[in-house]
């Protein structure tokens, strides 16, 4: 069972015993298996939303300024998670091997960035998936631009 889904179980096994004021106002990193993007309720007066993905122009692995404000957002959980794995993903365009390369560069410029706002860099793995993930299936500008991204999980 993973992470998340015992801590939800200790929370409603809390909630049902009526000690829901015990429950802590701050999250921890080890409650996180990963950061879907979507709204988690994690105790009376938590609500935590995280986007967990950055996107990157074509053929680039620089880091924009939405880039940067989505990754500093990671700050607070991430100085206190065990582990972080930032994977790299590429569009359908170019060959195997060059997206393979392409989205390691992504996911080590999105290492870098987390490196120089504190975090230790053990704590760090990445890998690169290159087009072989795609989070939108097409041939076409929209599909490209969300599959051009590095995702990041916190546990």
């Amino acid at each position: 069972m993973e992470p998340i889904s015992i801590f939800l179980i200790s929370i409603l096994a809390c909630l049902g015993s009526g000690c829901a004021n015990d429950v802590a106002d701050d999250v921890s990193a080890s409650s996180y298996a990963s950061v879907s993007g979507q709204s988690a309720q994690m105790g009376p007066k938590m609500d935590v939303n995280l986007p967990d993905k950055v996107y990157f122009e074509f053929d680039n692995f620089d880091l924009g300024d939405d880039a940067m404000d989505t990754l500093e957002q990671y700050i607070r959980f991430a100085k206190r998670a065990k582990a972080i794995r930032l994977e790299g993903h590429c569009d359908e365009r170019g060959t195997r091997e060059y997206n393979l390369a392409l989205g390691e560069k992504r996911a080590s410029s999105v290492k870098d960035y987390l490196i120089s706002l504190g975090i230790n860099s053990e704590r760090i793995s990445v890998v690169s998936y290159g087009k072989e993930r795609p989070q939108v299936l097409g041939s076409n500008k929209a599909a490209w631009s969300m599959n051009r991204r590095s995702v990041t999980t916190i546990d």
